[in-house]
This record gives C-alpha cells, structure tokens and sequence, in this order.
C-alpha cells in the first residue's frame, strides 16, 4: 500500500508542476510584455482576476497566489500591477480574500511578502479551519514605491506615493505618501522633501 501511496504522490506533484507552468504560460501569453524569470510559482482560478501593466519583471522564486474565489472569505481576491513594476527574487504575493495592488514604477525587492487575508481567532478553535478575517483585507501600495527586502505588509494597508519602506519591516498600518518607514512593527523615521 505505501508503494501505491508513493507512487500517486510521484505522479501528482509531476501534474503539480504542469498545472503551473500552464499558468505561466497562459499569463504570459495574456501580457504579452512581462517578464516573467523561472523558476516561479502561480497559482490562480481566474484569469481575469490579474491585471498587468506594461514591462513588468517578475523575479526568480516568486510565488504568486491570486484566488477570485476562496471557501474560507466572501472577498474577492484579485491582482492589479501598474506598468514598470519589478517584483524581485522570491517575493511572496498572496491575493486570496482580498486585493492586491501595486503603483506605476514601484519596486519589491527580494523576499518581499503581500499578504491580502488573514485567518481569524477563536478561543478552542483551530485557526486553519476558521473563516479568513473579512474587516481587514487587501494591500495598496501607490506610485513610486521602494519596499525593501524581506519585507512584510500585512491585510488592510495601504502605503501611499513616493515611499520607501526599510529592510525587514513589517508593515501593520496605512503609510501616508512620501515617507520612510522602518522596523517592527514599522514606523515613520522621516519624510522625503
């Protein structure tokens, strides 16, 4: 029987691996100017529920999660990428429960992570099986933003233009437009005159 098992979870992950390229390959062919540097990972229901814009880079090791439609969230997950985005190597970007959108020459270095949803808490509960938090979702970064590497901003924020936020913030609350942030949780250092 464990050779069986083995044997289906060997065949399985093979299919796994081409049901992702074919997504690969269907995005690019719907964007005909992104670029797209292997390997990476997309997974998505609905085509239509990726926007991109012109010449965007999308680096190596990326993961890409966009769900419209999710069992644990009534809130439609979506992705929208404004021209001349760089996406850096094994960023994370998770658009289920929640939309996701990032300005018109903005950049994510490596290792930046996106989060659109989270789970809910209940006392006793296990956390997986519980319904995604539907009060706080999304994430907006505007124009012109510089999110350094390793970063994370977390559902509900929304950065505004011309902003930098430092190395390995993580980002809980709205930043308004041109300011620099930094730490953990991430706060105001300055503004940019």
């Amino acid at each position: 029987m464990s050779v069986v098992r083995g044997l289906f979870n060997f065949v399985s992950s093979w299919i796994d691996v081409l049901r992702v390229q074919v997504h690969v390959a269907t995005v690019l062919v719907r964007f005909p100017t992104l670029m797209v540097q292997r390997p990476s990972v997309w997974r998505f229901d609905r085509i239509g529920a990726l926007s991109f814009g012109q010449r965007v880079l999308v680096g190596p090791f990326t993961e890409i999660i966009v769900y419209a439609r999710n069992a644990r969230s009534l809130v439609a997950g979506q992705l929208t990428v404004g021209d001349d985005v760089v996406i850096g190597a094994g960023c994370n970007i998770r658009a289920a429960g929640g939309a996701i959108s990032i300005g018109d020459a903005s950049m994510l270095a490596q290792s930046v992570r996106l989060i659109a949803a989270n789970h809910t808490v209940a006392f006793g509960a296990t956390y997986r099986d519980l319904d995604w938090d539907s009060n706080k979702t999304g994430v907006t970064i505007g124009r012109n933003c510089w999110i350094g590497a390793d970063c994370t901003i977390l559902p509900g924020v929304v950065i505004g233009d011309n902003c930098v936020i430092s190395a390995g913030a993580v980002v809980t609350k709205s930043v308004p437009p041109n300011e620099i942030w930094a730490g953990v949780p991430a706060r105001r250092l300055k503004s940019i005159e």
